[in-house]
């Protein structure tokens, strides 16, 4: 009986990583073509930038590092993006937005924890880490975060 149960785990392994569709790889993160139409309520401030620097600094540089290049993750195949990338870049403020709300796998969603001001902060401030170093407009920039 043992042996049946051994044959069925390597079956079931096997048909894993042998069937047509990798399920380790991870899928492009799309966020739903309505928040597209989202857009910042708040007024851009002189310290919008420093206030969402701080926020960041908290919760994100861990996997984002402090200029938002990403840091690969060794636990994970879940890929942590470089800001500066254009997929990156060419997407919507409010997609961008929801996936900070909702957060996907090792990511978490900040809804809860962060004020709706402070996650467009973030969308402001990920817009400035997005740019080549000399153009950010964060007056507290700084290369070694």
């Amino acid at each position: 009986m043992p042996r049946i149960y051994s044959l069925l785990i390597i079956v079931t392994i096997a048909l894993c990583f042998f069937s047509g569709k990798n399920r380790f790889v991870q899928e492009p993160w799309k966020a739903p073509v309505w928040t597209d139409s989202l857009y910042n309520p708040y007024n851009i401030e002189p310290l919008t930038l420093p206030q969402a620097q701080e926020v960041y600094n908290l919760h994100c540089i861990r996997c984002h590092g402090g200029q938002g290049q990403g840091y690969p993750l060794e636990h994970t195949a879940q890929e942590v993006p470089d800001f500066k990338q254009d997929w990156v870049r060419q997407q919507s403020d409010g997609a961008l937005y929801w996936k900070i709300r909702e957060g996907r796998g090792i990511m978490p969603g900040y809804k809860l924890k962060l004020s709706d001001e402070q996650l467009w902060q973030l969308v402001e401030y990920i817009r400035d880490l997005s740019k080549p170093f000399d153009q950010q407009k964060n007056p507290f920039k700084n290369l070694e975060e």
